[in-house]
């Protein structure tokens, strides 16, 4: 279900490098400076909060049009600035998929550790429908997995939301669907006119018996594998917000509000994530299931 697109790989440890120049300027991320997040290891150099104008400079988009997005106020009140992505039954297929998701600009992690804040809200005018709509992903960015699901995939079937995990440890001639490993957890119902903060430490490791993930779904730990493999061999692993379907929509048009993706490096917390996110009115370090 993934596009060859063009990414470009930076470690953390390059991005800490530069971060004294990226203290020079404010405003990337919304109520924290750049030099708090070096101490919080949440990347101020990829992702994050961006102004309309500037949003293709930290984000790459796959829809049928610039049109599908839209920038508004946060429909929960908060005032802060959100995405809104719409895919219609009209619009063209993009690489075969219908589709409105983004992902942050150099960001594609191999091995190792890496947080992941990813926030979405489903309005109020969401139809039930059986077909699934993936809301948030962190996918493999590789020709070798195109045929093979994202390692994580945040979705809505019916009237609820589910998370789908897979992976594979074999190499990419031999990796297929059917020998992936495949879970599903459903999360609860897809309540419309609430955020859902989804927030991840994965070590990404492909090899047999090794690799960690966490997820927390609004402070409450919803998986946890350790000493499992968690990606593809030769796999890079990226966040997406938006919308995409992996089958037929099954209804006219549908419409998600969602946060700008962060990242965060190896010290980054659970709670450092939810202090960035929609959900930090309601979540914090007395309630994060830890």
């Amino acid at each position: 279900m993934l596009l060859c697109l063009p990414f470009a790989s930076a470690s953390w440890e390059n991005h800490m490098k530069s971060f004294k120049q990226a203290c020079l300027f404010t405003g990337l991320l919304s109520g924290l400076s750049l030099c708090g997040a070096a101490s919080a290891q949440i990347d101020p150099l990829i992702g994050g909060v961006t102004a309309p104008s500037a949003f293709y400079d930290r984000y790459a988009l796959n829809a049928a049009g610039s049109g599908n997005i839209a920038f508004i106020s946060d429909p929960a009140g908060s005032g802060r600035s959100v995405v809104s992505s719409v895919v219609r039954s009209t619009d063209a297929a993009v690489g075969g998929l219908m589709r409105t998701d983004y992902y942050p600009l150099n960001e594609a992690q191999a091995t190792g550790v890496r947080w992941y804040g990813i926030s979405v809200y489903l309005p109020s005018g969401w139809a039930v429908h059986p077909n699934p709509a993936v809301i948030a992903q962190i996918d493999s960015s590789s020709a070798s997995t195109a045929a093979l699901a994202a390692p994580l995939s945040l979705l809505v079937r019916g009237s609820a939301l589910e998370l789908n995990v897979n992976a594979n440890y074999l190499d990419a001639a031999s990796a297929t669907a059917a020998n992936s490993v495949r879970q599903v957890i459903k999360l609860g119902p897809a309540t419309t006119g609430r955020w859902f903060c989804l927030v991840v430490r994965s070590d990404w490791q492909p090899t047999l018996g090794s690799g960690s993930t966490t997820m927390w779904m609004n402070g409450e730990k919803v998986y946890y594998a350790s000493n499992s493999t968690n990606s593809y061999y030769g796999a890079l692993q990226r966040p997406r917000a938006g919308l995409l379907f992996p089958g037929l929509m099954g209804v006219t048009e549908r419409t998600l509000v969602s946060d700008f993706i962060r990242v965060g490096g190896p010290t980054t917390t659970a709670l450092q994530m939810y202090q960035n996110s929609p959900c930090s009115s309601f979540v914090n370090g007395s309630n994060i299931q830890w």
